[in-house]
């Protein structure tokens, strides 16, 4: 009899200790569910609210009003990291003439993994710099583009080297977008200026 009761006590407490251990792990699942449910809803907040922001920026822009433009992309990024809201922010602050942040945010893209988009924003701040005639860092940036993996810009980068180098770089430019871009839009101006450089020779 005294074994039976021992049998029973060690029954509920067999019993108890897994009751125990589903309601901890039922609180485990519970709690990753709630977490995980969470970083979702958060998530899509984030989003949402970058493409309100994103369709505020476009807005800004039509208007004209391209430092409030540039200032929205940038939270937008904030809220959700797309490189893009980081490009248009750059291109924004440059048509407000605000070079130096027009320069910073598309520094962020030029230093990106994203060599296409990384050959844009290359491509603008060159520009820039053409514009506050500083050639050299002009010519180094394009530089940059033209010996980068991506074929994205690459053209239009060995044609703008063309404009602003000497006229024997020139030349090696054009023949550059000849030889290595036949499908490229600058092809027939490319073969003009060629032209014009070898004639004057």
């Amino acid at each position: 009899m005294k074994q039976k009761v021992e049998d029973v006590e060690t029954l509920k407490e067999k019993l108890f200790a897994q009751k125990k251990k589903l309601v901890i792990g039922m609180f485990i699942f519970l709690g990753i569910a709630v977490l995980i449910a969470g970083f979702y809803i958060y998530n899509i907040k984030q989003e949402s609210d970058a493409k309100e922001l994103e369709y505020e920026a476009y807005k800004a822009l039509f208007q004209k009003k391209f430092s409030q433009a540039g200032d929205l992309f940038a939270k937008a990024y904030e809220k959700k990291k797309k490189i893009i809201y980081l490009l248009n922010a750059g291109y924004s602050y440059s048509l407000a003439e605000d070079q130096r942040k027009a320069i910073e945010y598309l520094n962020k893209v030029a230093n990106s993994d994203d060599e296409s988009f990384s050959n844009l924003a290359k491509f603008k701040i060159a520009m820039i710099y053409l514009k506050n005639n500083e050639k050299q860092q002009a010519i180094k940036t394009l530089k940059e583009i033209v010996n980068s993996r991506s074929t994205v810009m690459k053209d239009v980068a060995l044609f703008e080297l063309a404009k602003i180098d000497n006229k024997e770089e020139a030349k090696k430019y054009y023949e550059e977008i000849i030889n290595k871009f036949p499908s490229s839009e600058l092809i027939g101006i490319a073969k003009e200026e060629l032209q014009k450089l070898q004639s004057n020779n």
